[in-house]
């Protein structure tokens, strides 16, 4: 038997996006991203899961013609990058399907690595979403390569003065 539509649950319950809402996400563009760990705990200081997200993201490429990586970094909880998306190729990709990969591929190998090793550990490792900025000019481009590059000098400051805020 199936359920009629009730438009009241679907107002109540709908998520709201953190997208930009007028941006084209298949079009030409550099973009920050920021993924964030389930539960903000320090899960990426595991050495081998450390390797596998490089791992991963090194390989997006041979995945999507058009994509070009710039800086990456990977602190305790969360991962930082930059990407550009060239969308005059054949086949244009979005950035939500790019971003969607790399947690796929990189869930799924630390699964097969917890299996594989017999470890108890959690699997689950991405908050749902993921915060993108677009990128605009050289300088804003510049800007933030430097905030990646100075983020983990910034983390060790902030543990010698015994701040453990992010």
């Amino acid at each position: 038997m199936k359920k009629k539509y009730d438009s009241e649950f679907a107002f109540r319950y709908h998520r709201k996006s953190i997208r930009q809402p007028n941006h084209n996400y298949a079009c030409s563009g550099t973009y920050f991203i920021t993924i964030c760990a389930e539960q903000r705990e320090a899960v990426f200081d595991i050495p081998e899961l450390r390797t596998i997200l490089q791992e991963t993201w090194d390989a997006l490429p041979a995945r999507f013609p058009g994509l070009y990586l710039d800086e990456f970094v990977i602190m305790p909880d969360h991962v930082h990058f930059i990407a550009r998306l060239k969308g005059n190729v054949e086949k244009p990709v979005t950035l939500g399907r790019i971003i969607g990969a790399y947690k796929s591929i990189t869930t799924v190998e630390w699964l097969r690595y917890i299996r594989d090793s017999g470890l108890e550990q959690a699997g689950i490792m991405w908050q749902r979403d993921y915060y993108d900025e677009a990128i605009c000019d050289a300088q804003e481009l510049e800007a933030k390569r430097q905030y990646i590059r100075n983020n983990p000098l910034k983390l060790l400051q902030q543990f010698s003065q015994g701040d453990r805020t992010r």
